[in-house]
This record gives C-alpha cells, structure tokens and sequence, in this order.
C-alpha cells in the first residue's frame, strides 16, 4: 500500500542522445511510445518520454507495476490510473526538467523554468493582491522568482481540481504569509487544499498540491538520473 506522496524530478538532457532515447522508449507502455512519437520536436519528444518513464519508474518503486499501462481521461483530460482508484498521479514538464508525482491522495503538480520578468503576465492573470505580493520583492530577479512561484502554485490548483484551464488563473487567489504558510481562496478560504514547494536551485520552480489528509502525509522526494534506467 502506497502511504506517502512520492516525487520523482529527472533531467532530460540525456535523451538528447538518439542511441540512450531509442533505448529507454522501448521501455514504457505502447501508448506511451506512441505519444512520444506524435510530437514533431525533439523537445516534445522528450518530456514525454520522460515523463512516461517516471511514471513506470514510480509505480515499480510503489509495487504496482503495470498500471501505467493502462491511463485514463477524466471528463477534463485529467489523467487516471484506470486499474487503480486509490492510487494517485500528476506529470508535469517544462524545458529540461520533467515531474511524477504519486500518491494515495488526488494530487497536481508543476514544474516550470524561470525565464524572466513577467510582470505583465501577472497583470493579466494573477490577482492584484498577488502582483502586489510579487512587486514587493526589491530585485527584478527576486521578483521573477515570485511570480514563477506563484503560476507553478497555481498550475497544481488547476490540476489537482481535474478542470485544468477552465479554471483561470485569476479566479483564485494564494496567499503567502510571513512565515511562507500558503493560502488558498476559491469562494472563500480552501483549507483541504496543501501546497508543498521543492526548490532545487537549478533555475526551475518545483510544487505540487494535495488534496483532503494529504497536506499531513509524508513526502519522498528523489532526482532520477534517466542514465541509471538503461
């Protein structure tokens, strides 16, 4: 039995390498290699790959093996353990960097590569007490890391909800407190709601969310080396 939440973060430069990606492609599920192969770009390409490869290697280590085989699509295209209801998962990816989480309760996460200011995004998508809370940061660096804080936060909530973008950026709020204790606010305050937040210090922004008795549960965090896996 699956008891605690389990997130597994890898670089995938590696897959760069045509010889290393055919190798580990033909080690996740024929739908998976399929979807692999519908991007047009290497890029495409190997996040998804590294992704699916995640998911097998998180459900191996959380002895279910098998059951990323067969994924199913909520009503929202949030993917499902279909041989599995009490089992969890989310994938994320951004750049070189790819994202599994596992876990015995509904979970989202994200993962997302600082690239700069964007000021004018939190304007356009983010609360104006939440690009308050980002302008209040003294360095244009301090505050991109605000802001990309912010978006992977709310990108979990998105998520974990299963209504992905339906739900907008700006029809909730997070707020962070003094002593970094995260807020949520959906028609009013959200506590079923936990955020949790791995900083790696690689210039990506890592976090997932929880939902129910999951903000209590403990956490495994592991950086998968994709080489390890051949």
């Amino acid at each position: 039995m699956l008891e605690s939440t389990r997130i597994y973060i890898a670089d995938i430069s590696v897959l760069k390498d045509s010889t290393i990606f055919e190798r580990l492609l033909k080690s996740v599920p024929e739908y998976r290699q399929k979807k692999v192969m519908s991007f047009k770009f290497p890029k495409g390409k190997m996040q998804s790959l590294g992704v699916g490869l995640l998911l097998r290697l998180a459900c191996n280590e959380a002895g279910f093996a098998g059951i990323d085989e067969h994924i199913a699509l909520g009503e929202n295209g949030k993917p499902y353990f279909a041989d599995a209801s009490d089992v969890y998962f989310n994938l994320s990816h951004s750049g070189e960097r790819v994202m599994c989480v596992i876990s015995p309760f509904d979970v989202g996460c994200d993962v997302e590569i600082i690239k700069g200011d964007r000021g004018r995004l939190a304007q356009r998508f983010f609360k104006p007490e939440e690009s308050l809370w980002i302008k209040h940061f003294e360095t244009p660096e301090l505050q991109s890391e605000a802001f990309y804080r912010l978006w992977t936060l709310k990108e979990c909530y998105m998520k974990v909800t299963g209504r992905g973008l339906s739900l907008m950026p700006d029809m909730f709020a997070l707020h962070v407190d003094e002593n970094e204790n995260i807020s949520l606010f959906h028609d009013g305050e959200r506590p079923e709601y936990a955020f949790r937040e791995i900083d790696l210090h690689d210039g990506y922004r890592y976090a997932y969310c929880i939902k129910n008795n999951g903000k209590n549960a403990s956490q495994e965090v592991k950086r998968v080396d994709l080489n390890a896996l051949l």
